[in-house]
C-alpha cells in the first residue's frame, strides 16, 4: 500500500509517464534509422568492416522503410493523422490529462519518423554511402535530439501548468474582488 501511495495516477506527475518519456526520446537519440550511435562511432575511427557494416545497416534500414512505405504509408499517414488529432482533441478541448500527455509525446516522435523516412528516400535517391551517408546520420540524430529537447521542455511546462491548475496557485480571488484594500 505505500508504494502505491507514491505514486501520482496523474498523467503528468506520474513516473512511469516520465520513464517511458525518457526511455522513448533516448531510443529515438540513440538509434537513428536503425544504426546505433556507437556503430558511428566506430566507423569514423576505425574504418575498414565497421565502416562497412554501418554503411550496410542504413541501407538495409532504409530499404525496410521503404518498403513499407511504399505499401501502406498513405494508410499510415491518415491512421496515425485521424489517432492524434483523436487524442489532441480529446485532450486539449474535452481536458483530458492523459490524452494531452499522450499528444504531446506521441507528436515530436512522429515529426522525427517522418523525417526519418524522408531520410531513408533521399538514402536510396542519392545512394549514398560512406562518410555522406555517417554524415546525413549524424545530422539527422542532432535534429532527432534538438525535437526530443524542445518536446521534453514542453511536456515540463505542460506538467508545471497542470501543477499550477490543480492548486489554484493563480492569483488569489480577493485580488479581483471590489472589496480588495
Amino acid at each position: 500500500m505505500f508504494w502505491f501511495d507514491l505514486i501520482e495516477t496523474t498523467s503528468f506527475f506520474n513516473i512511469w509517464y516520465w520513464i517511458i518519456t525518457v526511455v522513448a526520446w533516448s531510443m529515438t537519440a540513440h538509434w537513428t534509422m536503425g544504426v546505433p550511435y556507437d556503430a558511428l562511432r566506430q566507423a569514423d575511427r576505425k574504418g575498414g568492416d565497421f565502416a562497412e557494416h554501418c554503411d550496410l545497416l542504413a541501407h538495409i534500414n532504409a530499404r525496410r522503410l521503404i518498403y513499407y512505405f511504399d505499401r501502406g504509408g498513405p494508410y499510415f499517414i491518415a491512421f496515425v493523422g485521424f489517432m492524434l488529432a483523436l487524442i489532441g482533441g480529446w485532450g486539449f478541448y474535452q481536458g483530458y490529462e492523459l490524452a494531452q500527455a499522450v499528444f504531446l509525446l506521441a507528436t515530436p516522435l512522429v515529426l522525427t519518423s517522418v523525417f526519418s523516412v524522408r531520410l531513408a528516400y533521399r538514402i536510396q535517391a542519392e545512394a549514398l554511402a560512406g562518410e555522406a551517408l555517417r554524415q546525413a546520420l549524424r545530422r539527422r540524430r542532432i535534429w532527432n535530439q534538438t525535437i526530443g529537447m524542445f518536446a521534453i521542455t514542453l511536456m515540463a511546462a505542460a506538467a508545471v501548468f497542470h501543477f499550477i491548475v490543480q492548486n489554484n496557485y493563480f492569483m488569489p480571488d480577493s485580488v479581483f474582488s471590489p472589496y480588495y484594500p
